[in-house]
């Protein structure tokens, strides 16, 4: 096959409040080894590719804005961008600019923000059909969830935990509009019928629901079990770390039968555990080595991997120190993508 083009796309709209103050914070921003993890990608990666440069953002939406920008860097505004459905837009343009340059050559998309995986799945399902294209997605979260629902946890949480890390009385916890974005963005892929259900398998996902939480009937915690839930039948396939860990013969691209293969690597799914360099770290994830093992998997697949995604890395953590040992975020990184690729 030719070679790969490797496209960059640093859109990072996160709207938590000590991202954004880290943002501001001029020593920090001095001692970043990059400021697009496309480029620390693009440096370390083992396969014949073309570099092709990234994708425009709005300077003020990317990870290590400049000065000049950062009055615009505040919690409103990028509440403000997500909620008006910016991360769509973004999506949009990239897969236009995607189609409309790299026709039908393989790619790699190294994004910050997870809801630009929907760029190239949408692409690949344009290429090749949507009934033969399965999607293989590896993320510690399930990014299907609207915005309604993760509040109403939210709420929930600080009903009834004393020791609720949230704020009853953060404006932005409550009401928001159902959005396309990092959280969400596989609910409108799938609602829209842009992909088939029943060939998306996202594997070493940490919030899977347990059996606490199934069995708690307050009404905003059933509304989420019953949404999360409804895909599995609605035919995607979810399997929990722990599933994983305790049988890896779960994890079985091979029976989707199709034609071509995306992956989107969401690099937290190996957070705390392989690396820290991804934007959440808030569960442990999986070894490198068992990441590796499934991308070994999908390559024994009669299936090419025609595209994918590696989102997620966080500038301002990767590569630096995490309890005296330097983070190899951006080499595990590049690990994946040659694996994917050579």
């Amino acid at each position: 096959m030719d070679d790969v083009v490797i496209v960059g796309a640093a859109l990072d709209p996160d709207e938590r409040e000590d991202v954004v103050d880290r943002k501001h914070d001029l020593q920090a921003r001095g001692a970043l080894l990059y400021h697009d993890p496309y480029e620390a990608v693009v440096a370390k990666v083992a396969f014949p590719h073309t570099a092709m440069g990234a994708f425009p953002v709005e300077p003020w939406l990317t990870p290590v804005p400049p000065d000049s920008e950062l009055f615009m860097c505040t919690v409103e505004n990028y509440v403000a961008f997500i909620d008006a459905d910016g991360c769509w837009e973004y999506a949009e343009a990239v897969r236009r600019g995607m189609e409309e340059t790299l026709e039908g050559r393989r790619t790699l998309l190294v994004a910050v923000d997870h809801s630009l995986a929907a760029a190239p799945i949408l692409r690949a399902c344009e290429q090749h059909g949507k009934e033969d294209v399965g999607i293989i997605m590896f993320d510690s979260h399930f990014d299907g969830i609207l915005p309604s629902y993760r509040c109403g946890l939210i709420q929930y949480d600080i009903d009834t935990n004393p020791q609720s890390p949230f704020d009853p009385d953060d404006p932005f916890i409550s009401c928001r509009p159902e959005s396309f974005n990092a959280d969400s963005f596989l609910f409108k892929l799938i609602d829209e019928k842009r992909i088939e259900p029943e060939n998306v398998i996202i594997a070493g996902v940490s919030d899977y629901p347990s059996v606490k939480t199934e069995g708690v009937r307050d009404e905003r915690v059933q509304r989420f079990l019953s949404f999360y839930h409804h895909y599995e039948e609605l035919g995607v396939t979810i399997i929990p770390k722990e599933r994983l860990k305790a049988n890896p013969r779960a994890f079985d691209p091979a029976k989707l039968g199709v034609s071509a293969m995306h992956v989107s690597v969401d690099i937290d799914v190996g957070s705390r555990a392989a690396l820290y360099g991804a934007r959440f770290i808030d569960y442990k994830g999986l070894s490198e080595q068992e990441i590796l093992a499934m991308i070994a998997k999908v390559r024994a697949c009669k299936a090419p991997v025609m595209s994918a995604d590696l989102c997620e890395i966080d500038v301002w953590k990767a590569g630096l120190k995490h309890y005296g040992k330097r983070d190899l975020t951006y080499d595990i990184a590049a690990r994946i993508a040659t694996a994917l690729f050579r």
